[in-house]
């Protein structure tokens, strides 16, 4: 499913990421997607895990809607398929977290990710009735919402509490920071339609009494509260952060001495971009398995029909001549370079079309490289 945000990265990033909301009417074709495709999708999860929930003023105790039973001696849970669906006939809301392993929730996943550089974790969201998930709150982190099948009613409100991290729940700060009393946004999401909004705003969103199914795709950039806890992780290699400051007076020099050195510190870039790589390194992305292709010692080169798209959401490290994927950081030449940088303007390339684009590569090298690559989790082949 190919998105359309019709505005760029760069443009987004200056001027919404992390500052107000975007609507963006029509940014997906929905016509192949059906409920079929979310039946599926909610009957892959595990019903066990904390992930996969119903909602209705709260969320449902699983002892009401999965039980257990012996298969050939091994304990599984399956679904109570009446409660489920008197449930959903009474308002509430079937939700999924944490989604892997759906092609349709990937591919929406990765255009949001390289259109941010950031890691994404997948949900989806099922509604009959007119009652909200967990009425209004804040989410703490940022969200691209694709209304995918029916309507949803959107009520935004500005942020009481900026920039809330992880620990920052709206449940458990409401009474300090309340959400305003009047919206700023109130608006109808339709089928094709996606709206980001950035964490901290509160919003409600209100099925509309017919079918509705949308994913949400949370973001996470690193946080400046990151970039601190790693800088303070290398504290030990600094002399003055390993004196004893047992009272104020011994301590204001040693403080003092500490706090110009973690400043010094975090204002290198040097640094910054060394911690930039080592949090892009922990990153992982579930690359489609390709065992015919790449686990057969006679399939040695890549062939023109196969395609390929790069496995991470962040290329900025081109610029060095190298990319981070997966975990592994690969330097390259002149060739690789070339390689890469087309497979990152033109995601699902043919290798066929690689070799027509790069016609001064040697063929049978670009495809040794491709297949390489492919092998080390760096590109992987796509459908």
């Amino acid at each position: 499913m190919d998105v359309n945000l019709e505005i760029s990265s760069e443009d987004f990033k200056r001027n919404f990421f992390g500052k107000k909301p975007l609507l963006m009417r029509g940014a997906c074709c929905t016509e192949d997607f059906s409920w079929h495709d979310a039946n599926g999708i909610f009957a892959r999860r595990d019903v066990m895990a904390n992930d996969f929930k119903l909602s209705s003023d709260g969320i449902i105790p699983k002892s009401r809607y999965v039980e257990s039973y012996w298969d050939i001696g091994e304990l599984r849970h399956r679904l109570i398929r009446p409660a489920v669906y008197d449930a959903l006939r009474d308002g509430a809301t079937l939700i999924a977290n944490k989604i892997k392993n759906e092609p349709i929730v990937e591919s929406l996943a990765r255009q949001i990710g390289r259109f941010t550089g950031c890691q994404v974790v997948s949900s989806a969201y099922a509604a009959f009735g007119t009652r909200d998930s967990f009425r209004a709150h804040w989410d703490t982190r940022d969200v691209f919402a694709f209304q995918l099948i029916g309507r949803k009613r959107w009520i935004v409100y500005e942020p009481s509490l900026p920039d809330p991290i992880y620990t920052q729940q709206s449940k458990d700060y409401e009474q300090i920071y309340p959400c305003p009393e009047k919206p700023c946004m109130d608006f109808v999401l339709e089928a094709g339609d996606l709206f980001y909004l950035p964490r901290g705003w509160w919003h409600n969103p209100l099925p509309l009494g017919e079918p509705t199914f949308h994913v949400s795709l949370g973001v996470f950039p690193p946080l400046a509260m990151d970039y601190l806890a790693w800088a303070v992780g290398r504290a030990p290699s600094f002399a003055a952060l390993r004196k004893a400051i047992p009272d104020w007076e011994q301590g204001q020099i040693p403080i003092a001495t500490m706090a110009r050195h973690i400043a010094d510190f975090l204002c290198s870039p040097e640094n910054y971009h060394q911690f930039r790589d080592e949090h892009r390194a922990a990153m992982r992305l579930d690359s489609p398995l390709a065992i015919d292709i790449l686990g057969d010692p006679s399939g040695v080169n890549m062939l023109d029909e196969q395609r390929v798209q790069i496995s991470s959401n962040n290329l900025d490290d081109l610029e060095k001549n190298y990319v981070i994927a997966n975990g592994t950081k690969v330097k390259l030449d002149g060739t690789g370079l070339a390689t890469i940088r087309l497979i990152a303007q033109m995601p699902g390339i043919s290798v066929g079309k690689l070799l027509e684009r790069l016609p001064g590569i040697d063929p049978l090298k670009l495809r040794v490289l491709v297949a390489d690559l492919c092998r080390q989790d760096v590109l992987e082949v796509v459908e």
